[in-house]
């Protein structure tokens, strides 16, 4: 018995290879990714008249980062708003008051064939699509 598991974990390993790409191609295809799914968000967010001096416009906000949401370097990238993170959430989401936009699910849903692709050429020219 000891002997099967064996084989299957040596199997499960190689697949693993062929399948998941290093950490290093892994990083720079969700960085490039990210900055896609940063520019989609970033023209997708609500621009007022408003001049908020100590923060700027919700839309000059928006950041990526090729990192997880923790800063560790695991081959993640994450796309967000910084300091603003809870204006876009209510303007997303809504309150009681306000009817929501869901401007950030939008811009998310219509980016995800781009920000595949550009996944997918970094992926190509580091090697990984032979």
């Amino acid at each position: 018995m000891d002997d099967f598991g064996l084989q299957l974990d040596q199997f499960v390993n190689r697949a693993e290879k062929l399948v998941v790409p290093d950490q290093e191609t892994q990083k720079a295809m969700t960085k490039a990714g990210a900055k896609v799914l940063e520019d989609h968000l970033r023209e997708a967010t609500p621009r007022t008249n408003h001049k908020d001096v100590k923060y700027g416009h919700l839309q000059d906000n928006v950041m990526s980062q090729d990192t997880d949401i923790n800063g560790e370097e695991n081959g993640n990238a994450t796309v967000g708003f910084g300091k603003k993170a809870y204006v876009a959430r209510f303007l997303n989401d809504g309150t009681i008051k306000m009817p929501a936009t869901h401007f950030v699910d939008n811009a998310r849903r219509k980016s995800a064939d781009a920000v595949f692709a550009a996944e997918k050429k970094v992926y190509d020219a580091m090697g990984g699509g032979k």
